[in-house]
């Protein structure tokens, strides 16, 4: 199966305004006091990046003001209408909908912050090691039924999947199944966590988490031979990934917002994306 490279056309260009803003963006805040101001910076997060989103807020020092941070995890479509109704000026998402809104020509503002991987897990009994895009897409659709058809043990399967909604669930359809329809038998995890939990309880489970989410109890499964490494997520080699964008409804004025969005483009913020994510491709 031939995979369409991830697009960053839309996002390289802001990008760089950004990255440019730094030394003004930082000259603008106001200076530090003995009873520093509090800020408080408001963002939805949709659940795949939600546990790289708040461990870069913990991670952020900022000197000017005291940050008072409020993070709202909701799916891609959710966060778009609260964005487009006013209620939050920023979102960050691992799926986009409707990639045109953030295009050129389109009404949101975006620009990348790392790339989001989707890990392939089973129980870790289960032998399985390697799964090729055709087995993927056969076990997603329930087209296969026992892991002896991939090359594993007499047993049957039980695929669990997460809400259509999700940019996990999202991605991987419009990587790997097309308009094709998941098995109806398929379990469903509510969340990252809850994916990592009912795989770890199933030995005949086959599921697939955000990266950010993988803790013992699972076995990651490599997909055509390639694990989802942060390092092969950076690099492009392993194909199951999104880019992790900051959108919004215009570009961020010279304020904390910019502050903490060009700090995760640094190389301090990346290292910290890159712990569990896939870190910015140009850097």
């Amino acid at each position: 199966m031939v995979f369409t490279p991830v697009s960053w056309r839309y996002a390289k260009r802001t990008l760089v305004a950004l990255s440019l803003a730094l030394a003004g963006c930082r000259a603008t805040l106001p200076a530090a006091s003995p009873t520093p101001e509090t800020v408080s910076l408001r963002l939805l997060v949709d659940s795949a990046s939600a546990p790289l989103l708040r461990d870069l807020a913990r991670s952020y020092r900022e000197t000017s003001a005291l940050v008072a941070w409020e993070i709202i995890t909701v799916e891609p479509r959710f966060a778009l209408a609260a964005l487009a109704g006013g209620d939050v000026p920023f979102a960050v998402l691992s799926h986009l909908p409707d990639p045109r809104l953030v295009e050129d020509s389109g009404s949101l503002w975006a620009t990348p912050i790392g790339q989001l991987g989707i890990a392939l897990i089973v129980h870790p009994s289960n032998t399985i090691t390697n799964l090729t895009a055709a087995q993927v897409r056969a076990l997603l659709r329930g087209q296969v039924r026992n892991w002896s058809e991939v090359g594993g043990t007499d047993r049957p399967v039980q695929v669990v999947v997460r809400p259509d909604e999700s940019s996990e669930a999202a991605t991987l359809q419009g990587l790997l199944l097309g308009s094709g329809r998941l098995t109806r038998t398929a379990r469903l995890a509510p969340s990252g966590q809850g994916m990592i939990d009912l795989v770890s309880a199933d030995p005949n489970s086959f599921g697939y988490v955000a990266s950010g989410y993988l803790a013992e109890g699972v076995r990651v499964v490599a997909f055509d031979g390639i694990l989802p490494t942060t390092e092969a997520i950076t690099a492009g080699s392993y194909a199951l990934r999104a880019p992790i964008l900051i959108v919004g409804n215009a570009e961020p004025a010279n304020d904390l917002y910019r502050a903490f969005f060009v700090w995760i483009q640094s190389p301090e913020g990346q290292r910290i994306v890159r712990r569990y994510y896939g870190g910015l491709p140009m850097q």
